[in-house]
């Protein structure tokens, strides 16, 4: 009997043969049906397809995007068998053991291919390389065959796999670069060294923040000042470097796809350098979290301008949630201050999408998710409790967010009680101790964006009011 073939990475396939497979893939969009069974959501895949308006393949990406994270060609085989694309799979039988090409569909063995146990994919949970051996004088089973590599994005987590498979982390760079570039559409590219003069060569004091996945930088490019996120891979683990990838891609898909004047603009991205780098409008007022707390008198939000922000924030949430994409709203999933900006009018641009999700069809409440992620206190209990995902969350948050507005304590609270419980049970008559007393007057604004954060923050879901009606009652207030 003859040795099984060792194991092909999608990036050593033959260029001819490759050619050929993406041709067979872009017909009819074949490779979005692929891309779905890969795990892509809906919001990658989306952005792959601006690859047509450049001439490009979207297939030839998606290949690239996948094979980047380590994927090998028998599992682009057995992909390639659940969406029923023979004729791409017979242009990978060379590359895979024998034992696999029972998978052909051809006219004489139908039903030895039908006794398969080939099923929809989910988030698999058995890892080839352990299971093959054990497989090797029997029918395989193809959820068996699947790398547990792949998470609900299609973005690498913990490997198991061969000894000879090479390790991400070795070229992270190269694997973020990759997926950056697939998800930038019309995203004017922009090189690193114009990046290093913009920051004088990333000098300290032009640093305004840093977070886990990188640091932001104030910069003067083209004349223009603009705020540079410099994406950083050193020292993660895989499953680190899986979400920054999975939260720059969603950033990118997300800027693009929705642009508001509440909304952060977002001018460029740049790779091929040390660092991928996404470049921002910079901000000048900072962001609402700073100004809310600041000790600067010069600084404090007055009432009209506290009153303002929530408007700004509220219109540009509602254009995520009602801007439908495949009857599909956008739910942001991190609204917190620290998050809003604002600029030299302090005007509020909302930023950082990287938890960004696709919510329910309009027939629907909310979606089931598997992963809890965002800010604890902005967070409502149906989420943290159940997972349950909606336009609502959103509108939870941007409770907290008005609370902050009113009084300028933090989320978390004090004497471990959150913020919205402290302000939810005050006792009405004696509201007014609540307030920031950093402002002068605005006693009418503090109580309406008391009201309004009240009805926001709901303890059940369907009693909170979308993001339009919210809008909508704080264009009511008088100034």
């Amino acid at each position: 009997m003859s040795s099984p073939k060792p194991p092909m990475y999608i990036y050593h396939l033959p260029y001819e043969e490759r050619r050929k497979l993406c041709q067979l893939l872009d017909q009819r969009s074949k490779w979005e049906q692929l891309g779905k069974h890969m795990n892509f959501d809906d919001l990658t895949i989306a952005g792959l397809k601006t690859e047509v308006f450049r001439r490009q393949s979207p297939a030839n990406e998606l290949l690239t995007m996948w094979g980047q994270l380590n994927h090998t060609v028998l599992e682009l085989f057995i992909l390639l068998n659940r969406i029923s694309l023979y004729p791409g799979m017979a242009l990978l039988r060379a590359f895979v053991d024998d034992k696999y090409h029972v998978l052909i569909k051809e006219d004489n063995m139908p039903e030895r291919a039908a006794k398969l146990q080939i099923r929809d994919p989910k988030v698999p949970t058995a890892n080839f390389n352990k299971s093959a051996a054990k497989t090797l004088s029997k029918r395989p089973n193809i959820d068996q065959t699947t790398d547990n590599n792949v998470t609900k994005n299609g973005h690498l987590v913990a490997n198991n796999s061969s000894p000879n498979a090479p390790v991400v982390q070795r070229d992270s760079s190269k694997v973020l670069s990759a997926c950056v570039a697939s998800s930038a559409g019309a995203t004017p590219h922009i090189p690193y060294p114009e990046l290093e003069i913009a920051t004088e060569n990333w000098n300290a004091h032009h640093i305004l923040g840093q977070g886990g996945f990188g640091i932001v930088f104030k910069g003067t490019w083209k004349w223009t000042q603009v705020a540079i996120k410099r994406l950083e891979t050193k020292e993660q683990s895989r499953k680190d470097f899986s979400e920054l990838i999975r939260q720059s891609v969603t950033e990118l898909h997300c800027l693009n796809a929705y642009r508001h004047d509440n909304i952060l603009p977002l001018y460029g991205y740049s790779i091929g350098g040390p660092h991928p780098c996404l470049i921002y409008q910079y901000m000048p007022g900072g962001s609402l979290d700073s100004r809310i707390r600041t000790r600067d008198h010069s600084k404090v939000l007055s009432w009209p301008t506290r009153l303002k922000i929530a408007t700004g924030t509220a219109r540009g949430l509602q254009f995520l949630h009602t801007t439908l994409h495949g009857n599909k709203p956008l739910i942001h999933g991190d609204i917190k201050s620290a998050n809003i900006l604002l600029d030299l009018m302090d005007q509020p641009r909302i930023g950082d999408f990287g938890l960004a999700r696709e919510g329910p069809e309009r027939h629907y409440t909310h979606i089931q998710v598997t992963k809890v992620q965002g800010t604890l206190p902005y967070l409502p209990e149906e989420f943290l409790r159940s997972k349950q995902f909606s336009t609502k969350i959103d509108t939870y948050s941007f409770g907290v967010v008005l609370f902050e507005l009113a009084t300028a304590r933090s989320p978390a609270g004090d004497n471990k009680r959150l913020l919205k419980d402290q302000v939810v049970n005050h006792p009405q008559e004696n509201l007014l101790q609540l307030k920031d007393a950093k402002a002068e007057g605005g006693e009418f604004i503090f109580a309406e964006l008391v009201r309004i954060g009240k009805t926001c923050v709901q303890k059940r879901a369907k009693d909170r009011p979308e993001m339009v009606s919210v809008l909508l009652l704080l264009d009511k207030v008088a100034v």
